[in-house]
């Protein structure tokens, strides 16, 4: 029998400690339940960073979003942004959904035409509270510059 998956994302304490040990972090927070708990946090947290691990998921949250119709060989990442409403803990499931989003243009320079897209993505919890939003600016230049 096929096991079903529930929806979003399973934030899970042994991936929090294979993270922070990637990043050379030895936070007991990160690695020891016993000592997060007993600085009042509900379970062992996720270093900030982690949320790069969340943007993954995000992205393959809906169909399109704000990569829908840009010519992929002349976008750029102008930035990214990471509002914490609230650490991650291990055992939350982490939902995403499209927010906000804006476009506009701007004559560049040398290279023509820019579309510059703002979007974000709202990360909640298994309660339907939101722990993080995640604010990315994408920028699709007119073309190759020749000269």
């Amino acid at each position: 029998m096929a096991k079903i998956n529930p929806p979003g994302f399973i934030v899970e304490r042994g991936k929090i400690h294979e993270f922070a040990n990637a990043i050379l972090d030895d936070n007991p927070h990160y690695h020891d339940l016993e000592a997060a708990m007993s600085d009042g946090l509900l379970s062992v947290v996720a270093p900030l960073t982690y949320s790069s691990v969340a943007s993954y998921f995000g992205e393959r949250a809906g169909p399109g979003g704000a990569m829908s119709g840009l010519d992929m060989r002349y976008v750029l990442h102008g930035g990214q942004e990471w509002i914490f409403e609230r650490p991650i803990f291990a055992g939350d499931i982490l939902t995403a959904e499209p927010g906000a989003s804006s476009f506009y243009e701007k004559e560049g320079r040398r290279g023509g035409t820019m579309k510059f897209i703002e979007s974000e993505m709202l990360y909640r919890d298994q309660k339907g509270e939101i722990v993080l939003r995640g604010k990315s600016t994408l920028i699709q230049t007119g073309g190759v510059v020749t000269s």
